[in-house]
C-alpha cells in the first residue's frame, strides 16, 4: 500500500525554500509541525506553491486530526495549468542514524492523484547522499496515521523535507480536486533499526 524508497544520489533534484535550523539531540525537527500557527494561507515556519494574491493551493483547514488547524494541499486550475500544493523546510539539522517521521494525513484522490513525501539527506558540502520518498494513497475521507523510519547514512549534516501533491503516473496530469490534509507531524531520532532501503 504505502512504500518508503530510499535512493542514493549525487545532486540535489529539486531548489526548495524555506529554512529551519534546530540543534541536534532530540524533540521534534520540524517548526510548526502542528500547523496550528498560519499568516494568511502560509503555514509559520513553511514555504509554499501559493502565489500570493491569484491563487491558493496551501491554506489552513478547521479539519484536523487535533487541535484547531490542519495544512491542506490541493490541485487548483490557475491560468490554464494545474498548480499542485507543496510545503517544504530546507536545511534541517541531522547527524547521522535513524528518524522517526509521524503524522496523520487524509488523502482525496482525483484521477490516482497521490500525496508524496521526499527528504533529502545532504553532506556538508551541500550535496544531496541520500533521497528518501513515501507515497500516501486515498484515504476514503478519514485521518490516517504514517510512521515511517529515514535512515540518514554517514555524512549526513542537513535535510530538505517537501511534501506535495503528484500524478499517479510519471507521465500522468494532476487532477482538479485532489487534495491532502496533513497534521501532528513529528521528526525526532530513534533507537530503532531503519528499514532497509529498496532501489
Amino acid at each position: 500500500m504505502r512504500t518508503l524508497v530510499v535512493v542514493a544520489a549525487g545532486s540535489i533534484l529539486v531548489p526548495w525554500l524555506a529554512v529551519v535550523s534546530l540543534a541536534q539531540g532530540g524533540g521534534n525537527l520540524i517548526k510548526n509541525a502542528d500547523f496550528e500557527r498560519f499568516a494568511g494561507d502560509e503555514p509559520v515556519g513553511w514555504e509554499t506553491t501559493n502565489i500570493p494574491k491569484m491563487c491558493a493551493v496551501v491554506s489552513p483547514s478547521a479539519r484536523a486530526h487535533a487541535g484547531k488547524l490542519a495544512v491542506k494541499l490541493e490541485v487548483k486550475d490557475c491560468f490554464g495549468s494545474k498548480v499542485p500544493g507543496m510545503i517544504t523546510q530546507k536545511n534541517v539539522r541531522f547527524a547521522p542514524g535513524d528518524y522517526k517521521m509521524t503524522f496523520f494525513f487524509l488523502m482525496k484522490s482525483v484521477g490516482g492523484d497521490v500525496g508524496y513525501i521526499s527528504m533529502d539527506f545532504k553532506n556538508a558540502e551541500g550535496s544531496t547522499i541520500r533521497m528518501c520518498e513515501q507515497r500516501l494513497m486515498d484515504s476514503k475521507d478519514a485521518f490516517v496515521p504514517l510512521n515511517v523510519t529515514f535512515p540518514a547514512p554517514e555524512g549526513t549534516v542537513s535535510g530538505d523535507l517537501r511534501i506535495a501533491l503528484l500524478a499517479g503516473k510519471s507521465e500522468g496530469s494532476l487532477h482538479e480536486g485532489s487534495y491532502v490534509l496533513i497534521d501532528g507531524m513529528v521528526l525526532a531520532p530513534t533507537t530503532e533499526k531503519a528499514e532497509s532501503p529498496q532501489h
